[in-house]
């Protein structure tokens, strides 16, 4: 990659968490940007430094990371990825390369608190259990994720919770979900293993 590709991947990345008909992987991680822009920017060496420094693929993640570690990841701009960027980058890899032990001890938590498994996602009397697990910082994002890649209950979740806070785990869960790439069989038999 060349400085141009770092931002304009910056760029996709950005488009894709903020913009709901945006998809990262539909326009190949790239959106139009000039160059004669992009060599005017103040940031310019930022990007040429991230090509020369990182393959592709840890640009990729180098980005990603930022905007899924941020709380509100419509609002990441450059400056948050220049000041904390490599900091988040290097939680999110030990987060993926350690994914199923956390998974497995964030679950364990969650049984701690002796709530049934299937009331953990009952949404009758509005969040769910273990959508407050997350919200009180419990469980991470990626357990999250991992249990409605598992159990497939974000459809129903969106259509009965109509909440401003949902909306925006929702929809950065949505948009974080394709460059998450697990084996849902492991993780279903950590469940039953826990909960049995």
């Amino acid at each position: 990659m060349h400085g141009i590709d770092v931002y304009r991947t910056y760029l996709a990345f950005k488009q894709h968490f903020s913009n709901p008909d945006f998809d990262f992987f539909k326009y190949d991680g790239k959106v139009k940007a000039k160059e004669s822009t992009y060599h005017e920017r103040s940031d310019f060496y930022f990007f040429e430094t991230l090509a020369r420094k990182l393959s592709d693929k840890e640009v990729l993640e180098y980005m990603l990371a930022s905007f899924v570690i941020s709380e509100t990841p419509q609002k990441v701009w450059i400056g948050d990825i220049r000041r904390s960027g490599k900091e988040h980058w290097l939680t999110w890899q030990r987060t993926h390369s350690s994914l199923q032990y956390i998974f497995t001890q964030e679950m364990k938590a969650v049984r701690e608190t002796g709530t049934p498994f299937n009331d953990l996602f009952n949404i009758s009397e509005g969040h769910p259990p273990i959508l407050k697990s997350f919200i009180k910082g419990v469980i991470s994002l990626e357990t999250l994720l991992v249990l409605d890649m598992v159990l497939g209950f974000l459809p129903l979740w969106d259509k009965k919770l109509r909440d401003p806070l949902w909306e925006q785990i929702s929809f950065k869960i949505k948009k974080y979900k394709p460059f998450l790439s697990i084996k849902s069989s492991n993780y279903r038999d950590t469940l039953r293993e826990i909960f049995s």
